[in-house]
């Protein structure tokens, strides 16, 4: 199997999670790496190919070949190309024609693609209803992330659902809740589908109830703003710590401290997130959003709520955190969760069970 893997740029710090994929995928199979910017792990760097594409394009309007353009010829070398970073689609325009002969295009979609770009955005929502035809398949990460999908005009017979992957199988031990002091994370990209302010709402609310509680947010995004503003509002300075982007392993090494891990999302395709606290025994409270609900086991690994129903969410909390024995139990839950179906290998299987199915 000729594999292409179409990035943006590879990911680093940030989204780790697929480049961890991508580290775990090469060893099962031979895929090369085209890259839009001008990245040296790459094995095809877009970016830096200024003359030769430009040399591609006029033997193309020359009629000398086929291909408009150099990423176009190289994909035609490919079985099966996988576009990483999906709003890239416009590059593929060239094959959504009827007899133009073209690889198998794969596209992994993340949640804005699906729940909001197609409402705000006439090309996303042209490019389901008229062009999803021409692509082999589409990759959600939950089963309620594919039946939005539908919404919009992409059949059901081309979306495979495959969950993020949090890394590799963890041994990390179940845990009991911290004595006194209850310490909560959260850790997301700063944007209103996270509901920021009813996370922060949770953490007024406990301190109204007198108790004592810690909350670290994790994260960066256009809405930072709103959290250190309603940190203020709420009068919260001495309760919650922002400690903005850090690397993934600083992260996980973090997460075995806290007591429960905060997401109330308002919109949310899954929650990668969620798997990785789980997997480090951190029971989850979420909202019962999208794909949320698929991230945990309901009532032995973490609790759904409404997105805007902080009181239960505090009753949840207290009362799981007062039962040390119950606590242990949802930890070790969260654990077996995570390894038993969330981990790259999984991911892995999954992606390449895909792949052979379409060659």
């Amino acid at each position: 199997m000729k594999l292409l893997y179409l990035y943006d740029q590879i990911p680093k710090v940030y989204q780790t999670y697929m480049a961890t994929l991508l580290k775990e995928i090469k060893k099962e199979v031979d895929v090369k790496v085209l890259s839009y910017d001008d990245d040296k792990e790459a094995d095809y760097n877009i970016a830096s190919y200024g003359i030769k594409d430009k040399l591609q394009r006029l033997a193309s309007k020359t009629s000398l070949s086929k291909n408009n353009s150099l990423d176009i010829k190289i994909m035609n070398e490919y079985e099966v190309v996988h576009l990483q970073h999906s709003y890239l689609y416009p590059k593929l325009f060239p094959f959504f024609k009827e007899k133009i002969k073209k690889p198998k295009i794969v596209i992994t979609l993340r949640g804005g693609d699906t729940y909001v770009k197609p409402w705000i955005n006439e090309k996303w929502k042209s490019f389901y209803k008229e062009n999803s035809e021409y692509i082999a398949a589409f990759i959600t990460v939950s089963q309620h992330q594919k039946e939005y999908l539908q919404k919009w005009g992409v059949s059901e017979e081309q979306i495979y659902v495959i969950p993020v992957s949090f890394g590799n199988n963890v041994n990390a031990k179940p845990k009991f809740p911290s004595d006194g002091k209850i310490k909560i994370v959260s850790a997301h990209r700063m944007c209103w589908e996270k509901n920021i302010e009813g996370n922060l709402r949770v953490i007024k609310l406990l301190k109204e109830k007198g108790h004592s509680v810690e909350y670290d947010v994790y994260g960066d995004g256009p809405d930072k703003g709103q959290l250190l503003y309603l940190i203020d509002k709420y009068n919260l300075k001495e309760e919650v710590n922002y400690l903005g982007k850090v690397e993934n392993e600083v992260f996980k090494k973090r997460l075995h401290g806290y007591d429960f891990f905060l997401q109330l999302s308002h919109s949310e395709a899954f929650g990668a997130s969620v798997i990785e606290a789980q997997s480090m025994g951190i029971p989850a409270i979420i909202s019962n959003s999208g794909g949320l609900p698929e991230t945990i086991i309901p009532n032995k690994s973490g609790y759904c709520v409404d997105s805007w129903n902080v009181e239960e969410a505090v009753i949840r909390i207290v009362e799981l955190h007062g039962e040390r024995d119950e606590y242990f139990q949802f930890s070790k839950k969260a654990i077996e969760n995570s390894n038993s179906k969330f981990t790259t290998k999984d991911e892995v299987n999954s992606l390449l069970k895909l792949y052979n199915s379409l060659t």
